[in-house]
């Protein structure tokens, strides 16, 4: 095809058609440039096509680490669920002077217990490294990056506080007026831990109902 054109070429100057020959070279390069506009189509079609695949990669193994951290905010919350139950427990154990029971144990080994949030984002620092836009839905990229950046981030901070709560308050008070014994907290199973010593058992009911032992409960 190449050495067509050119023995046309050749001819149209041996034959000192000059405006022939440019209209000539016209053509030949207008369809020199639709070739290149095709050949870039294709190639920008191939890219498309991998970058699309690599969309999707990243897009499952993101659901992959929302799925992880899903099922770590519900652990937390039952965490939270059963300490609150456990604290509402002991002031009604306080109010009523109720007897020491295996119920308030274990209301009391629930007090310090907390979730630990461990943020499954593998998948989210790989988008940001290589960029928020390799996410072409405008929608999703503004929710998951206000789901890493914010609501993540408020439970990591949330975290940090109960933990300063029940080291710096809760503890301090508790601990002096509870005696250790074997716990009467069960795993999954039903099994009894009876190897875990704890203080969970109180000394005396009465030294527990004054103003500062109540406000930690309550906070």
């Amino acid at each position: 095809m190449i050495k067509f054109f050119r023995k046309i070429r050749q001819n149209l100057l041996m034959e000192n058609k000059t405006s022939k020959y440019f209209k000539y070279a016209i053509g030949e390069i207008v369809l020199v440039v639709i070739g290149i506009l095709i050949a870039l189509q294709i190639n920008n079609w191939n890219v498309n096509r991998v970058e699309t695949k690599q969309e999707i990669k990243i897009l499952k193994e993101l659901t992959n680490d929302l799925q992880s951290n899903l099922i770590e905010i519900q652990e937390i919350v039952e965490f939270l669920t059963n300490r609150e139950e456990g604290a509402n427990l002991i002031l009604d154990y306080i109010k009523k002077q109720q007897k020491v029971d295996d119920k308030l144990k274990l209301a009391f080994e629930n007090l310090p217990l907390d979730g630990i949030f461990n943020n499954a984002q593998t998948a989210y620092k790989y988008i940001e490294n290589q960029g928020i836009n390799i996410i072409s839905n405008d929608s999703l990229r503004i929710r998951m990056t206000e789901i890493y950046e914010k609501d993540f981030l408020n439970i990591s901070n949330r975290e940090s506080t109960e933990k300063q709560l029940v080291y710096t308050e809760l503890l301090p008070t508790i601990t002096p007026l509870l005696k250790s014994t074997k716990s009467v907290w069960k795993d999954p199973n039903g099994l009894e831990k009876a190897f875990l010593t704890i203080p969970n058992e109180p000394i005396n009911m009465k030294a527990l109902n004054t103003n500062t032992f109540i406000n930690v409960i309550v906070h």
